[in-house]
């Protein structure tokens, strides 16, 4: 009986060890439980606390995807239109500008060429860049200025008559898509005058995206000439011998686009050329007369064919009574017959005898597509 009663007690103490250890793991457990709670709690706090880290990191990713961007696209080569690139120029073309008939350029006379286009310079030393004794026909201009593009086409007729063209370009302006022509490495041949062509602002806009890249320079001389007959630094400019000088286009650009604006085919402008009431010639033709009479009055009116022409004389004598012009070289002012025009987007100006195509040092360019674009880098930066 004391065996069981030990027994017995042995049994009790070792059910209640194994209660107390089951409320030890159960109290372990619970412990563990509760850690293993805080722990999971911990890294949502942290998650959080990070947010706005991840964000920053984003950001400055973001900003520096857009600059690596930026700088790719600007240094990625420029892509110029085909139609404001050079291209041989239309043989036909250059032809019936070249060879329009005497009797139709006479028949045309002064045609519809802007009063005082051209200006008289009395009592000026010759005009001297060739150094051979023949009279110089001095030009500047750029290819994106539609008031050049205007003049070439009066340029390429007047002095054909003097001479001949080889490896002249066509092109459009940059402004207004004006269709024309680019005296850049052309050569022209001549008995009678010199042509000195110098197209010293492209097509193409230059890095800051405000200007237009540097073409030809001009000599000192050149130079010295440009500032004294035009100190605006203004395109296009035209010296005859220094006898005559021309600043902007002398006739209404606006007749070479059509109807919306855009530029009329050469071939067409050309063909028309042959109507001495065409719009065409009564700009081209006429500009080109005036042209022709100042190059007769420094030859001897030789070639006496086209000098002796009866149109020719009557303009020479109206050129020559013409008032005379002092030309100015006082640095810091400004001699332009005008300034550059304002535009109106989507409208084209009508072109006067003040209307002209400013250059570096003469002021701001007359340019739609640059203005609009230096904004957008603004934006950009």
């Amino acid at each position: 009986m004391a065996k069981t009663g030990q027994s017995g007690s042995a049994a009790q103490r070792r059910a209640q060890e194994r209660q107390q250890r089951q409320r030890r793991e159960e109290a372990r457990a619970s412990v563990l439980n509760k850690g293993k709670q805080v722990q999971g709690r911990g890294p949502s706090v942290r998650k959080k606390d990070r947010t706005g880290l991840y964000m920053g990191i984003g950001v400055v990713a973001l900003l520096a995807a857009i600059v690596v961007v930026f700088i790719i696209v600007r240094n990625l080569p420029r892509t110029v239109p085909p139609e404001l690139q050079r291209s041989p120029a239309d043989p036909t073309v250059v032809s019936q500008l070249a060879n329009v008939p005497q009797a139709t350029w006479e028949t045309v006379g002064k045609g519809s060429v802007l009063k005082n286009s051209f200006v008289y310079n009395s009592v000026q030393p010759a005009l001297k860049l060739s150094g051979n004794g023949r009279p110089d026909f001095f030009y500047v201009g750029g290819e994106f200025c539609p008031y050049c593009g205007a003049q070439r086409w009066a340029m390429i007729n007047a002095l054909s008559r003097f001479g001949s063209f080889s490896n002249l370009s066509e092109i459009q302006s940059a402004e207004y898509n004006i269709p024309t022509f680019s005296f850049y490495g052309s050569k022209y041949t001549s008995s009678y005058v010199n042509f000195i062509p110098r197209e010293i602002k492209s097509n193409v806009l230059d890095d800051s995206q405000t200007n237009y890249t540097d073409l030809e320079k001009l000599t000192p001389e050149e130079q010295k000439i440009f500032q004294q007959y035009d100190s605006g630094q203004n395109f296009p400019f035209v010296d005859i011998g220094n006898l005559y000088t021309a600043v902007g286009a002398s006739y209404d650009f606006t007749i070479l686009l059509d109807s919306q604006q855009k530029p009329l085919p050469q071939q067409s402008i050309a063909s028309s050329l042959g109507d001495p009431k065409s719009k065409f010639a009564q700009g081209i033709l006429g500009t080109a007369n005036y042209m022709t009479a100042g190059i007769c009055s420094l030859t001897n009116q030789q070639p006496a064919n086209v000098c002796n022409a009866t149109a020719i004389q009557q303009i020479e004598k109206e050129m020559s009574k013409a008032p005379s012009a002092t030309p100015t070289t006082t640095p810091g002012t400004t001699a332009t017959p005008g300034t550059t025009p304002t535009t109106t987007p989507g409208k084209t100006p009508a072109a006067s005898p003040t209307k002209t195509s400013k250059i570096p040092g003469g002021g701001p360019l007359a340019d739609k597509q640059a203005a609009s674009l230096a904004i957008l880098r603004r934006v950009l930066r």
